[in-house]
């Protein structure tokens, strides 16, 4: 993933995240510095690589198995310290194992709140420029931190944990008037309308509607495939139940009255944009902007979609007072 920020963005958010291995699919040994420091990693590397190949060919479910709960452990966590650093955002603990950064108006506010939903193995600091974009705007933004990305002991955050995160948030920090979600959030996000969230607009970013196939695109970059591969997705998506990758979100969308903005990158790897209209054909109040520049994660920081989120979110809100 594509974690470059700029400097507006780290001074917004005041984020660091621990990231350590876990997740990354066939990482070796990190900060080899020297050569034969590297020599080792390497082969490190190739015997980690051969071992889990032959697990696949020779125990292809259980492989499965051991590789989807890695693939849905994150390694970001949260230094709430540095991110509550002179009053940038208050630190507030949302359900059992979730919590929320809340970042407040800046300027006139409009007593608008926002509800922000980074991705899986996402980070609030991705979305630092958003972020001081909406509260600018007059808005709070609450944005929540999911299950496994709170602190650093590493625990699966699936699409059950996303989707009832988001229920809980809105139920202890609620109401709001609006809400962002990126990448699987986004389904979680819709999941979570479906199961009574009551949210005045909807901004979905970088969706891969075809869950399916994302999965499939995560486990074949741990080298696996055949069998294997489809046990995998098999897997994920059985952990994420009642949330499976078949779950019908046309049906849900077909249903829902909120005004509706999908958000993509035209080079989106992970979330192909050619999946995407159909979302805002189904959705009555939906429409969806494709843009040229950023890609799964970055567009988030370009300046012309954060616009496009901000005018959709804040333009015919009234100020407090007026």
């Amino acid at each position: 993933m594509n974690k470059a920020l700029d400097s507006s963005s780290r001074e917004v958010t005041g984020m660091t995240f621990a990231e350590t291995g876990g997740t990354a699919p066939l990482s070796g040994v990190s900060n080899a510095t020297s050569e034969s420091g590297t020599g080792l990693a390497s082969r490190i590397r190739d015997s980690r690589r051969k071992a889990l190949l032959t697990a696949a060919r020779v125990a292809p479910r259980l492989t499965a198995r051991q590789l989807a709960k890695r693939y849905l452990t994150s390694t970001a966590s949260l230094d709430r310290a540095r991110a509550c650093a002179g009053g940038k955002a208050e630190f507030l603990p949302s359900g059992d194992a979730a919590a929320v950064l809340r970042y407040p108006a800046l300027g006139e506010p409009s007593g608008q709140r926002i509800l922000l939903v980074h991705g899986h193995d996402g980070h609030v600091r991705q979305f630092g420029r958003l972020i001081q974009a909406l509260q600018l705007a007059g808005a709070e933004v609450d944005a929540l931190i999911l299950p496994g990305h709170v602190e650093p002991e590493r625990a699966p955050c699936s699409m059950a944990d996303i989707t009832r995160s988001i229920l809980d948030c809105a139920r202890c920090h609620g109401p709001y008037d609006g809400a962002i979600a990126h990448c699987v959030s986004a389904n979680g996000l819709i999941f979570a309308l479906e199961d009574g969230l009551d949210c005045g607009r909807v901004v979905l970013v970088s969706t891969p509607l075809d869950l399916r196939k994302l999965f499939r695109l995560g486990g074949s970059q741990y080298g696996i495939d055949g069998d294997c591969l489809e046990h995998f997705v098999d897997e994920v998506s059985r952990l994420g139940a009642p949330y499976p990758a078949e779950a019908p979100w046309r049906q849900i969308a077909e249903s829902r009255s909120e005004p509706m903005l999908a958000v993509h990158s035209r080079h989106d790897y992970a979330a192909p944009s050619e999946d995407v209209p159909e979302l805002a054909e189904v959705w009555p109040e939906g429409r969806i902007e494709i843009f040229e520049k950023g890609g799964h994660n970055s567009i988030v920081s370009q300046a012309e979609p954060v616009r496009a989120i901000t005018e959709f979110l804040t333009a015919d809100v009234p100020r407090c007072g007026a």
